[in-house]
């Protein structure tokens, strides 16, 4: 290389300026900011909820409990002394009879309380009366009764019956719970149902012998007053 060749200042790879950080701060000064954005509304949503539990247990008692109740297959008597109960229950918490979390403890208790099987659970025992010999019958009613029982002593739920009745539930659209009755019902089916609710009595410890007729009206009332003292579970 000449002696006259003019040598470059800059070495190569290194620029004439410092480009900064760029937009690394604002991009993360922006999700804090929403994070926090989002924390608070989730917050107040929860709260608006919380303050609303009235309100919406109405609407659930109103607009599907009571409907339910009043498709359901339970006898004439007791469903009369449901509905009645439960439209009671409704207009009370209309008139602001209730606190918030007096209504949801309540609403959650009679969501727990299986209503709308107990009648179907009649059904059943309805049919195995007319087409079961005696002591195969006997049998039927001493299990769905021992059933009943657990729930009368408050460990029996929906959940419960719901699994119970599955061998003679087939699916239905038109149904809130998606789910009815098969008709017509057979012996086959019902005998698996009267295993399954024996399996329940005997997890729930239901002494094996036949008990007297226990009525959800009276397990309905028991609900709401427990759920008007104690709130939910």
């Amino acid at each position: 290389m000449s002696d006259d060749q003019p040598v470059s200042d800059v070495s190569p790879g290194v620029t004439d300026s410092d480009e900064g950080p760029g937009w690394l701060p604002a991009i993360m000064a922006g999700t804090v900011l929403f994070g926090i954005i989002g924390f608070v509304m989730c917050g107040f949503t929860t709260w608006l909820l919380f303050q609303k539990r009235t309100e919406f247990a109405v609407r659930t008692l109103n607009a599907a409990y009571l409907p339910e109740i009043e498709q359901s297959l339970l006898s004439p008597e007791e469903k009369a002394d449901v509905l009645d109960q439960v439209s009671k229950l409704a207009k009370g918490m209309e008139r602001g009879k209730f606190e918030n979390w007096q209504s949801a403890g309540i609403l959650q208790r009679l969501q727990r309380t299986p209503v709308i099987a107990w009648g179907e659970l009649q059904a059943i025992e309805s049919f195995a009366q007319k087409n079961a010999d005696p002591d195969h019958a006997a049998e039927i009613s001493k299990q769905l009764s021992r059933l009943r029982k657990s729930v009368a002593d408050g460990n029996g739920t929906s959940f419960d019956f719901e699994d119970v009745l599955k061998p003679v539930y087939v699916a239905d659209s038109s149904s809130p719970s998606g789910h009815r009755l098969k008709q017509p019902l057979d012996m086959a089916s019902i005998g698996e149902v009267v295993t399954l609710a024996k399996l329940v009595a005997d997890r729930e410890k239901v002494p094996d012998q036949t008990f007297p007729d226990v009525r959800i009206g009276a397990i309905v009332r028991d609900q709401i007053q427990s759920g008007t003292i104690d709130g939910g579970f």
